[in-house]
């Protein structure tokens, strides 16, 4: 009996250790937090930039000020190559603010929480000045209305051009 609540015990574990798998965390880890404290340290860590993105800072096209350089989650990278009409629940973009000597200022960050966009409710959006805690958070929720009636004119809510160049 003893022996076999041991064996019990060790296949639960190992049942558990298998859901936490590097495949099962690696898409957790390429969809950022929608929270706005645990996103900013998120972004401090600098996760994001491992993912594809521009060969180099360039102008926004936008109303963002200064040097843009945008990174597309794998997620949104696959759809956005696909040319999908929708691209689905977890993709994300940041957009690095840099000065003109290329010191980061801040993040835009995109992340699709919903399947439907739903005129951009389906978006969490966040935009934050400032790469310090101190910073001037001036967008942090799905659906605002300044970052969505913006970025309505791109493929499901998304701007950036693709292929990145």
């Amino acid at each position: 009996m003893q022996r076999n609540r041991f064996v019990l015990a060790a296949a639960l574990v190992g049942l558990a250790l298998s859901l936490t798998t590097p495949a099962a965390t690696a898409q957790a880890a390429d969809t950022p937090p929608t929270e706005s404290g645990a996103l900013l340290k998120w972004l401090q860590a600098g996760s994001y930039r491992q993912w594809p993105k521009e060969s180099a800072p360039h102008r926004s096209m936008g109303p963002h000020q200064g040097l843009v350089l945008t990174h597309l989650n794998p997620v949104l990278d696959k759809s956005m190559g696909a040319k999908a009409a929708a691209h689905p629940k977890g993709s994300a973009a940041v957009k690095e603010f840099q000065d003109s000597n290329g010191k980061l200022t801040g993040w835009a960050v995109s992340v699709k929480t919903a399947a439907a966009s739903d005129g951009g409710k389906g978006w969490y959006w966040y935009e934050i000045l400032g790469a310090s805690a101190g910073g001037n958070v001036v967008a942090q929720a799905n659906g605002v209305p300044l970052c969505s009636a913006c970025h309505m004119r791109g493929r499901d809510f998304v701007l950036t051009p693709h292929p990145l160049d």
